[in-house]
């Protein structure tokens, strides 16, 4: 390790339905882990970016959205397949055959959002993480508060943090209008200070080279 450790604040827009995120961030996991040995500490925040913002609190078939939002269910499917074929070199397990629902991901942000407050970015990470995992390994609804109270329990934060949420739901769209001010139009995307770093995800190496520079940059 280096004898002069860098701290680099990273912000990443994203959203908890969104497959190359949950991709990506098997991948980003390695490489911060990466930096770390080099000496540089990446302090990550994730920010909330609504893929289907006008979705209705409850959310919809998956199938009968995904087949008019994609043209087809075939076309739908061969990007899933895609996906799976993606997450299987980075451990990202996907069961898309147990999806019925694609949820609204408002309470789910914020979520995110309150255990950001309440714990900072490994509180996070954590709760970010059970997120992707419950709705892309294990097909629930992260729409539902039950389960988003299940994700949130079991990623160490304290009873009634759902209903702690509730009053940052409103914060949600201001904090997307700010990530959208900085010329992001598509998750995943990275950025510091407010500004674009890059955008998409990377296999390990590319963020290790992406990141060091840009801690390095800052410094």
């Amino acid at each position: 390790m280096s004898d002069n450790p860098t701290s680099f604040a990273l912000q990443i827009a994203s959203d908890v339905i969104c497959p190359w995120c949950y991709i990506g961030k098997r991948s980003l996991d390695k490489a911060l882990a990466r930096l770390a040995e080099k000496g540089i500490d990446i302090d990550v925040e994730w920010m909330p970016y609504q893929l289907n913002p006008t979705m209705p609190p409850e959310g919809m078939d998956r199938r009968t959205f995904r087949s008019a939002r994609f043209g087809s269910w075939a076309n739908a499917s061969a990007m899933d397949a895609r996906a799976v074929a993606a997450g299987r070199a980075v451990s990202a397990v996907f069961d898309y055959d147990a999806q019925t629902r694609t949820p609204s991901t408002l309470a789910a942000h914020a979520l995110s959002r309150l255990a950001y407050a309440e714990g900072g970015s490994s509180l996070q990470h954590d709760v970010i993480d059970a997120l992707f995992v419950a709705y892309f390994a294990q097909g629930r609804d992260i729409g539902d508060h039950a389960v988003l109270d299940a994700v949130a329990m079991d990623s160490g934060m304290s009873p009634g943090a759902v209903e702690r949420s509730i009053p940052l739901r409103a914060e949600i769209p201001r904090l997307e209008r700010a990530v959208r001010d900085a010329g992001i139009t598509a998750v995943p995307s990275y950025m510091a200070g407010g500004r674009l770093l890059f955008a998409g995800s990377q296999d390990v190496d590319g963020y290790v080279r992406l990141l060091e520079a840009a801690a390095m940059a800052a410094a």
